[in-house]
């Protein structure tokens, strides 16, 4: 019995696809929408980009705020049960900024970080390891006198996201609200 040449290079394809991993997802496209929208966690944040963002959908939210409660300080989301290390966003606001020039300068060299759109104002946008080696896309923020700074940190663990991009997105949106308004 002789085995047809066709017949062989149909079986070797159906071995191969067989043994080939599955094809990687498509990238997570969706836009994060307006970063403050109902629901909302830390009585700012929007549930739905949060979930967007960092891949998280079982998460507890933690807010902090100054001034005896009246004004947003920060913001950190975390797997739910998780610990420090399952954190997946965290916004603050600094006022007074703990940087001054040289220390942003600093920072911006050492993380190779890239200057932010003229639009969005002063600031960069960077990547860097944590402690945990885990990458965290970020932004950095400030006042042209320097004394207040907002900072979008991303850890990047959501499947097909461009976490740089969404920590700028974050930024751009919340920028007004938390950064350009006098205190």
């Amino acid at each position: 019995m002789r085995i047809q040449p066709s017949v062989v290079l149909i079986l070797v394809v159906l071995v191969l696809a067989a043994c080939s991993s599955p094809p990687d997802p498509p990238p997570d496209t969706r836009p994060l929408g307006n970063v403050t929208a109902t629901p909302r966690e830390c009585d700012l944040i929007s549930a739905n980009a949060i979930k967007i963002a960092t891949g998280l959908n079982d998460y507890r939210a933690y807010g902090t705020k100054m001034d005896m409660g009246r004004k947003f300080a920060s913001c950190s989301v975390r797997e739910k049960g998780g610990s420090d290390s399952s954190l997946g966003l965290m916004i603050e606001v600094f006022d007074p900024s703990p940087n001054d020039a040289e220390d942003l300068e600093n920072t911006k060299l050492s993380t190779h970080g890239k200057d932010l759109l003229d639009e969005l104002g002063l600031g960069f946008a960077a990547r860097r390891k944590n402690a945990k080696d885990k990458t965290i896309a970020f932004v950095y923020g400030w006042t042209p006198d320097y004394k207040r700074l907002l900072t979008v940190n991303i850890i990047e663990h959501a499947p097909g996201r461009d976490s740089l991009a969404d920590a700028t997105e974050f930024f751009r949106q919340l920028k007004p609200l938390l950064l350009d308004k006098p205190k």
